[in-house]
């Protein structure tokens, strides 16, 4: 499945994928208010779990984090834009009907929440924050499929190497042993050579103590 989402993503540069990026408003439910204004993004691509990691570091990076029955929640955040005002922020992924990873946010604003009709300056914020969190959780996605791929790739061409090696070693073994067999061929042929001589001269051996024999009995 991931390189069939590196094939279909090499379709879009990250450019214009980033500028494909919506962010909608909708009404949602989080723990502490119910049908209150979300801004929610649909993620292509990516698996809900590498989101999750990826709204935990973001809040993280707002301020005090924790997460709640799989709702992650910062409190108190301060950014510079929206001035001295703290505010309470809250997130919950969920995989819609097209299996793409949807994440809708919540910002308390201290009784009301972030909506463009109320808030423009704020929400165009918040939108341009949350439009970076999916263009980079994309790409960042994309970038681990390469590193997987590569390194499949890098140990692919390990396993061709060593079979290279093996196979001139086992070429290695085989002029060894050729080389071995011819030599014992030659030894073979010697040793027969030195069994015919050596028969030969047993053969003189005992004509000779046949020999000796014969004059110690003339001596009797």
């Amino acid at each position: 499945m991931k390189t069939l989402y590196l094939i279909l993503f090499l379709f879009f540069s990250i450019n214009s994928f980033a500028q494909s990026i919506k962010v909608k408003e909708s009404n949602s439910d989080f723990s502490t208010a119910q049908n209150v204004n979300a801004l929610v993004v649909e993620i292509p691509y990516v698996s809900q779990d590498f989101i999750e990691g990826k709204i935990k570091k973001l809040f993280k990076g707002f301020g005090k984090h924790k997460v709640s029955k799989k709702e992650h929640v910062a409190m108190m955040v301060e950014l510079k834009d929206f001035g001295k005002m703290p505010f309470n922020a809250y997130a919950l992924s969920s995989l819609s009907n097209d299996q793409l990873v949807s994440v809708r946010f919540g910002f308390d604003l201290g009784g009301a929440y972030l909506n463009s009709k109320d808030h423009p300056e704020k929400y165009k914020v918040i939108e341009k924050i949350i439009q970076d969190f999916a263009s980079k959780a994309v790409k960042s996605w994309v970038e681990g499929i390469v590193r997987d791929e590569n390194k499949r790739l890098n140990n692919l061409e390990k396993e061709q190497k060593d079979l290279v090696k093996r196979k001139e070693h086992l070429e290695k073994e085989i002029k060894d042993f050729e080389r071995k067999i011819e030599e014992n061929k030659s030894s073979i042929k010697e040793n027969l050579e030195s069994q015919s001589a050596k028969k030969n001269e047993i053969e003189t051996q005992k004509k000779q103590v046949e020999l000796v024999e014969k004059q110690l009995k003339s001596l009797r």
